[in-house]
């Protein structure tokens, strides 16, 4: 007898418990070269436990064709042209779709929105991926996304009332950057990123190798 395959689901949160419960929101978007996706997160800061609200995926071929006057940046693996303000759009409507069917409001709900993108293969400068960066921003924008849920809050008081006395922040100290990253080269040679993520795994994984070489080294001191 065939066993059947068990599917896993995110136990479902309550609108009024996010609503009312220590939950912080995030919204990942990521614009890849096959899908373009919204998936809206909650952490529930008393107890640790992080459940999926929701999902929107949309096909990053569907992106409207650039306007007249647009300037086309770069491609997509599939050879769809893209432009600033269509990736803005597209990147737009799906996190808007995502918080609507959450019933949740994108000024006073949403905690942090993080971006990234995969689709890198049709660039040749960092001017190119500096362009797609901002188109996503751009989007978060034009979905309403207040600036500071999208950059690290650098006191407590932007960070929401109900969580500020879960947060750490008056406790810890910053003096500037402690750790470097050298990005990936693209197709030309040049050295690109689209994804500040992956650079700062980057940095965590060539920190961690450096660790390990010296405590090799000395054991063999010793």
């Amino acid at each position: 007898m065939a066993l059947k395959p068990r599917i896993a689901e995110s136990p479902q949160v309550r609108l009024i418990d996010l609503k009312s419960k220590p939950f912080f929101i995030v919204a990942s978007v990521e614009v890849g070269n096959t899908t373009t996706k919204s998936i809206l997160t909650a952490t529930n800061m008393d107890t640790g436990r992080t459940h999926i609200i929701n999902k929107v995926v949309r096909m990053t071929r569907d992106v409207r064709p650039p306007k007249p006057g647009e300037v086309v940046f770069g491609k997509t693996l599939t050879g769809v042209e893209l432009t600033r303000e269509s990736v803005a759009e597209l990147v737009k409507s799906t996190l808007t779709e995502s918080m609507e069917k959450a019933s949740l409001d994108i000024k006073t709900d949403l905690n942090f929105v993080v971006r990234s993108t995969g689709v890198v293969a049709g660039f040749d400068s960092p001017e190119e991926v500096g362009e797609f960066i901002k188109a996503l921003a751009d989007g978060c924008l034009m979905a309403g996304v207040p600036p500071k849920n999208m950059t690290p809050p650098m006191s407590i008081s932007n960070i929401s009332k109900k969580l500020q006395r879960y947060s750490k922040l008056e406790k810890v100290i910053f003096d500037g950057a402690v750790a470097g990253v050298v990005p990936p080269i693209g197709s030309t040679g040049v050295e690109i990123v689209a994804n500040e993520m992956e650079g700062e795994l980057a940095t965590a994984l060539v920190l961690k190798l450096l660790q390990t070489r010296w405590k090799e080294s000395l054991q063999r001191q010793g």
